[in-house]
């Protein structure tokens, strides 16, 4: 498809003092389940699955873009041209890239990337970048630095987990024994919660959490769950975004 114009100046956005920045992500909408964790995490978002979408959110003012460079709509050096484009705008550009294109790394970054991160992306990972690409553009006033959030992609049907952040890999296997992980399964007593939390949330029903009790030798405060919606083209359909909140 045809690189569309930039027909408009892009101006920095303007300052937001402490309210949550403003991120551009630019990925396929099918395979977003990072989308949803930025969002968990604090960030405004803007999302973009193709090059239209992707330019005309440069006009929206984000102050980051985080740019995956599978983009099955532009072939070839399509991406690169389309990363060139977003490049000109003041926010910075943040690429991720398959393991076997890690040898692009510096092209990527000669054709305006500001950092690039090599797939699969450990969430940590990706949350240290965008906060060191921000820093630059937040307020001088010292902020606590994000934690990492804990969060998995749940099936309400079977309990089954899409995927998941390493943080909440860690708190499940702190909290609950074999076999679940080795299934993608959750436990029962939080599979039975899901359901129940489901029908409350359809009947209209405010969000309510669960809070689980450490097991004898383990980490020392309990954990939580939240039951979170998201878009269905992001985490599937029949899906759950479910959010942990263990020890720090």
């Amino acid at each position: 498809m045809p690189m569309p114009p930039l027909d408009a100046p892009i101006t920095p956005p303007p300052s937001r003092g402490r309210s949550p920045a403003r991120l551009l992500v630019v990925q396929t909408l099918a395979v977003q389940p990072l989308a949803a964790v930025l969002e968990e995490s604090g960030y405004e978002l803007l999302r973009a699955a193709d090059a239209i979408a992707a330019i005309d959110g440069l006009h929206a003012g984000p102050a980051l873009v985080v740019m995956d460079m599978e983009l099955p709509e532009l072939p070839g050096d399509g991406p690169i041209e389309l990363l060139r484009r977003l490049a000109v705008g003041p926010a910075p550009v943040l690429t991720l890239s398959r393991l076997r294109d890690a040898h692009r790394l510096d092209a990527l970054r000669a054709a305006g990337a500001a950092d690039g991160l090599v797939k699969p992306v450990r969430m940590s990972d990706l949350l240290q970048r965008i906060e060191r690409l921000l820093k630059p553009t937040q307020a001088a006033d010292p902020v606590a630095p994000r934690r990492p959030v804990a969060s998995m992609a749940v099936r309400e049907r079977d309990g089954h987990c899409a995927w998941q952040t390493p943080q909440s890999r860690a708190l499940m296997a702190a909290y609950f024994p074999p076999p679940w992980a080795d299934h993608a399964r959750l436990p029962p007593e939080v599979m039975a919660w899901v359901h129940r939390e489901a029908l409350r949330r359809r009947a209209g029903a405010p969000p309510a959490s669960l809070t689980i009790r450490p097991p004898s030798g383990g980490p020392p405060q309990p954990l939580s769950f939240t039951l979170m919606e998201a878009d269905a083209t992001v985490i599937g359909e029949g899906h759950w975004l479910l959010v942990l909140d263990g020890p720090g």
